[in-house]
């Protein structure tokens, strides 16, 4: 391999002769997959267009039909050329991780510099340094990182290539403000290094929106959509008793290992824990996992070591094992093309894999969600330009200053970034203004809404109740025009996936389900900013942890809650039950609590409070209402940060009278954030209550 890819040669290197070539390729192909190997329709022409044509190609296959191979075939023919090394931009560690593992047995050497990998940094760049680096992968992000702008690379690299391209899209079902970046950096490379753009889940739309992106027109290489080993089933939809009693029933009689797909992360860990609790050896896996968990949990299932990861879609692009045996989505994603992309994972490398959508009542009001949170609203980077126009600020001052959640603010300043109205500076890092001109693209984010909504349709209505060929219906979606009947879904066969479930075993679940311990730890410190002085909140003023009996919405008593709230205004005697068991027979607090009290409501002054006193009376406790709201503020789940929701409880409670001696159940409706409980539990410790147990009908999917 040349070692002096830092002063590139001033003309392409001449191409050799093309059976030359492919010979080579060959080689390379084969030290990864096998002396038997070679290659797939379309790999070889992708080849041969970014070594020889030097031409810049978007390649749209299937997931498992080996895109990777193309580039890392590629950057070895490239580098004994005496090209520069190979950038190539992923936006998943699991991906990077896999991809290195792949790349060093085609002979190519792979580095990565990402935020887990912190004391390699100075190696890698010293392996950059000295020509020693064929490929290395970053994520989008990593581009405006000052110390990865000084390498230079821009000037010096002999391939670009985009993987997961999708994601550059307004369309993609993935879009990452981050890209954008890309398209600043493509557009600054000279007009002869080569670019490859992948992705499996680009439709007609995606394909002309990332060649417009881009800002140039790549030769397209697209193959069939159709994964022949797939059986794809759909369940009628059910509550989640029942599906999760039809996962302990079947996933056992399911050949081989497989991913349980979940939207929430609540509901990773829970389906993980029955399935556990019923002995079959299953994980939960999502973001908020430590990095060497999560690499752990994936060698697991590679290994075989585990029947199930129940995952978030966080393990996906670019988790390859060959062998997965299914994939069953315990929700529905929000759209046919998500909904393909995991579905990839499964058979890759099998004659035969089952794929099966669930769905159940609470898809609807998540996925809608989840399309609301896609794009930060107008007012809130408007606002923060406003607030940047004096001066720097950290973003915790912006928290401070605007009623925005922590996610969305990051999401704002990100856009506002890569779009050159603001930069980062300082340590600690400030937000400065560059430019004030911003204005918000309202026909373009409502045209994008616009079009989720009708892709959430085409997988919650259109699919769910298409009577033709599934495997058809999906890759036609994607507008593969080569879509036939594949003769293995439920609907082709005529056989729909076996939906029976001992009636004892769906018992159990929903028992599973309502017995689920739901903690409410005490807040430790206030919001930076809240208090003059420390902002730790002394232990003696603290509340203790606390319980709620249910998730709000939730089947069985979340569902109870949220109708005696809105529909009812009066909580029943069936809560009042559910919560006098938990308190006595599963939680126990200790020291024992020796009264009730209730936070209180302007709104609804008698809900809450006729509840906690019937519970109290249940408990064989006294009951005494010593908080009272002394101003009419703004609902709590309407504050969309800590220091706002901690502002809007501070000031508006006071105690009146002499509580009572020992300690007390602190009762309300919902929990969001925790302060509420911290606030009041503040005034009741500060005037001698020695223990303060918070406790809630409902933790909403907020506080959870």
């Amino acid at each position: 391999m040349s070692e002096m890819w830092l002063t590139p040669p001033s003309t392409a290197p001449e191409a050799p002769p093309p059976d030359s070539l492919k010979a080579e390729a060959r080689v390379l192909l084969r030290a990864m997959l096998g002396s038997e190997e070679d290659f797939r329709r379309d790999q070889y022409e992708a080849i041969e267009r970014l070594v020889s044509g030097r031409r810049r190609v978007l390649l749209v296959q299937r997931t498992g039909w080996g895109k990777s191979f193309v580039y890392f075939i590629a950057t070895g023919l490239l580098r004994k050329r005496g090209a520069g090394p190979t950038l190539l931009i992923s936006p998943l560690l699991s991906l990077m991780r896999n991809q290195i593992e792949t790349s060093r047995r085609a002979g190519v050497r792979a580095y990565t510099i990402n935020c887990t990998n912190r004391d390699e940094w100075a190696e890698v760049e010293h392996v950059i340094g000295k020509g020693a680096c064929d490929l290395l992968l970053v994520s989008p992000e990593r581009l405006a990182n000052q110390g990865f702008q000084s390498l230079g690379l821009e000037k010096r690299i002999g391939m670009l290539v985009i993987d997961e391209a999708h994601c550059v899209s307004d369309w993609g079902h993935d879009f990452r403000p981050d890209y954008r970046r890309i398209i600043q950096y493509t557009r600054r490379l000279e007009s002869d290094v080569p670019v490859l753009a992948t992705t499996a889940t680009a439709n007609t739309r995606v394909v002309e929106d990332v060649r417009t992106q881009l800002g140039f027109d790549p030769v397209v290489i697209r193959g069939p959509l159709a994964r022949e080993s797939l059986r794809l089933f759909i369940m009628p939809e059910s509550e989640q008793a029942q599906r999760m009693a039809w996962l302990a029933h079947h996933v056992p009689k399911i050949l081989g290992h497989g991913i349980i797909y979940c939207t929430t992360i609540r509901d990773t860990e829970k389906v993980a824990a029955w399935l556990k609790g019923k002995g079959i050896k299953a994980a939960a896996y999502h973001s908020e996992l430590k990095t060497e968990v999560r690499e752990r949990l994936e060698q697991e299932l590679l290994a075989n070591e585990v029947k199930v990861l129940v995952a978030t879609v966080a393990l996906g692009m670019g988790f390859d094992k060959p062998d997965l045996g299914f994939v069953i989505h315990f929700q529905r994603p929000g759209s046919i093309v998500g909904y393909y992309q995991q579905i990839g994972r499964a058979g890759r490398r099998l004659d035969d894999a089952v794929v099966l959508l669930m769905s159940g009542p609470e898809d609807r009001e998540i996925n809608r969600h989840f399309i609301a949170a896609a794009f930060p609203p107008a007012e809130v980077m408007t606002e923060i330009i406003a607030k940047l126009g004096g001066s720097p600020k950290r973003t915790d001052r912006l928290l401070q200053e605007i009623n925005v959640r922590p996610k969305m603010l990051d999401q704002a300043l990100k856009i506002l970034e890569v779009d050159g109205v603001i930069a980062i500076s300082g340590n600690p890092h400030q937000h400065r203004l560059l430019r004030s001109d911003w204005s918000c693209d309202k026909d373009r984010i409502d045209s994008v809404l616009d079009q989720r909504r009708r892709e959430l349709e085409d997988i919650e209505v259109k699919y769910s109740g298409h009577k033709g060929c599934l495997m058809e219906f999906l890759i036609r979606a994607l507008d593969d025009p080569s879509g036939v009947a594949c003769g293995r879904c439920q609907n082709c066969t005529g056989k729909a996936i076996d939906s029976t479930v001992p009636a004892e075993l769906v018992a159990e679940a929903r028992a599973f389900l309502e017995a689920q311990i739901i903690r409410i730890q005490p807040r430790k410190q206030w919001p930076k900013g809240m208090m003059e002085g420390p902002v730790t909140i002394p232990a003696d003023l603290r509340t203790h942890e606390g319980r709620a009996l249910s998730h709000y919405a939730d089947p069985g008593l979340g569902k109870r809650v949220q109708q005696g709230k809105y529909r009812d205004e009066g909580f029943d005697d069936a809560l009042v039950e559910a919560a006098a068991h938990l308190i006595r027979e599963r939680w126990l607090p200790k020291p024992d609590i020796q009264w009730v009290t209730a936070i209180p409501s302007k709104r609804r002054p008698r809900l809450v409070p006729d509840f906690a006193g019937r519970l109290a009376k249940r408990l064989g406790l006294p009951f005494k209402q010593v908080l009272v709201r002394v101003v009419d503020a703004p609902e709590q789940k309407t504050m969309e940060n800590s220091f706002a929701q901690a502002r809007n409880v501070l000031g508006s409670l006071r105690i009146e009278g002499e509580s009572l001696p020992g300690s007390v159940l602190l009762v309300d409706d919902m929990i969001d954030s925790g302060w509420t409980f911290a606030a009041a539990g503040w005034l009741l410790r500060s005037k001698g209550v020695p223990g303060v147990y918070p406790f809630a009908l409902a933790m909403t999917r907020a506080g959870g």
